[in-house]
């Protein structure tokens, strides 16, 4: 074994033990994942291997997005795995060692701030969503002129 391959060896190890937004897990140019957020135990990804439970290719959700000039991901196609999960989806079944290597670039951290953008927009809108229903059902609007009234 060369040193470059153990120390991306080790780069693997250190990645799954504790995962790291930018985290871009692929195979020799074929993109496996790219962790965009870590919460204790839950783990966001966005991912070209199918749903939390496959890792499967061909099963949806499929988050890799070819533009024909580049790869990104859709970002609507977030889900939330566990340390279990990756390690299943990037370690060899039979034997010692990694199927996938992670990296880590200006494009990994670019991809996580596009999500990170777009999920906060995708946040705000439920807010904006709920607080109307929320108006609607309880009045609230009608006890804020009542308060205003009391001033």
């Amino acid at each position: 074994m060369t040193t470059d391959h153990n120390s991306q060896q080790l780069k693997n190890c250190q990645a799954l033990l504790a995962p790291k937004p930018g985290d871009y897990w692929n195979e020799m140019f074929c993109p496996y994942f790219i962790v965009v957020d870590v919460r204790g135990d839950d783990i966001t990804v966005l991912s070209c291997m199918g749903g939390p439970k496959s890792y499967n290719r061909k099963d949806e959700p499929n988050a890799y997005v070819d533009r024909g000039d580049g790869w990104s991901f859709d970002y609507s196609k977030s889900m939330v795995v566990d340390r279990a999960w990756m390690e299943r989806a990037v370690r060899y079944d039979t034997i010692d060692g990694f199927v996938a290597d992670v990296t880590r670039s200006e494009k990994t951290e670019a991809i996580v701030t596009e999500w990170r953008d777009w999920r906060q927009k995708q946040i705000r809108q439920q807010i904006s969503a709920l607080e109307s229903e929320w108006e609607e059902f309880t009045g609230w609007q009608d006890l804020k002129s009542e308060d205003k009234k009391n001033a």
